[in-house]
């Protein structure tokens, strides 16, 4: 069976855990940041659609890419149903080649961890750059994964998922940490089962490449990027002070 990244299966739990109608923490956050910005903005690993699509809905010019074509499918479908019609665009942010500038660009939810490894994480500040207007910001929050820490080569059976159409998705996840390389990676095996047979199958590969605070200022510094600003929590008037807060960056280029 081959590893995947974010497959049909993945993409329907996805949808199921992550709704797009939820109350997420990061929405009004990005809404305030993006809106005073204003112009061409992009989401880097736009997934579904889940942060996307309440900034549409804001009026906000934003376009979205991701690797996944499961994903992107599943992001164009839900805009459609409310009749959106976004800029999406397949491909992976290392190598990120769109046309023109943009006045912002945002990775939400810790999805830049799941760049594998330092040089592709270095790739994709990298390539932000090049893709930046003058005076253009990104915007990158990361957390560190300290659950997944304690459960080291644990088998872990989640809770089984019931899907709309009747069938059931159980999930089996192990994970492996590579101390040196600052990296956790989990294998998820997915099994959907319909009136008692197995229907479909997936295993899905889950990096989580994780930094520390000062380690990603001056990785950001490295890649010349200024004008640093960093809080806890999607909440501009926090600092972090835990290892359970989300640290949410944002820099420019000049």
């Amino acid at each position: 069976m081959t590893l995947t990244v974010y497959g049909p299966l993945c993409t329907e739990v996805y949808q199921i855990t992550k709704p797009i109608d939820r109350d997420y923490p990061d929405v009004n956050y990005y809404i305030k940041h993006l809106s005073s910005i204003g112009g061409r903005i992009l989401e880097a690993m736009v997934g579904t659609g889940r942060l996307l699509i309440p900034l549409l809905e804001a009026g906000i010019n934003i376009e979205g890419i991701d690797i996944s074509p499961d994903m992107l499918a599943a992001c164009q479908k839900h805009c459609s149903d409310r009749n959106l019609n976004p800029v999406l665009h397949q491909g992976c942010v290392k190598n990120l080649e769109i046309p023109g500038k943009f006045n912002a660009i945002a990775v939400s939810f810790g999805s830049f961890m799941l760049l594998e490894n330092r040089t592709a994480a270095m790739s994709a500040l990298q390539a932000f750059a090049r893709h930046l207007g003058p005076q253009g910001r990104i915007f990158i929050d990361l957390e560190l994964p300290i659950e997944d820490f304690k459960t080291e080569n644990i088998v872990k059976q989640q809770s089984p998922i019931d899907c709309p159409d009747g069938s059931t998705i159980l999930l089996q996840s192990t994970s492996r940490i590579d101390w040196l390389n600052q990296l956790n990676t989990t294998v998820i095996r997915y099994e959907k089962w319909k009136d008692s047979k197995l229907v479909a199958t997936e295993l899905q590969n889950l990096p989580l490449h994780w930094f520390g605070r000062d380690e990603f200022i001056m990785c950001l510094k490295e890649n010349g990027y200024k004008n640093i600003t960093l809080c806890a929590n999607y909440n501009d008037d926090l600092q972090p002070s835990s290892y359970q807060d989300t640290m949410c960056f944002s820099a420019a280029l000049a």
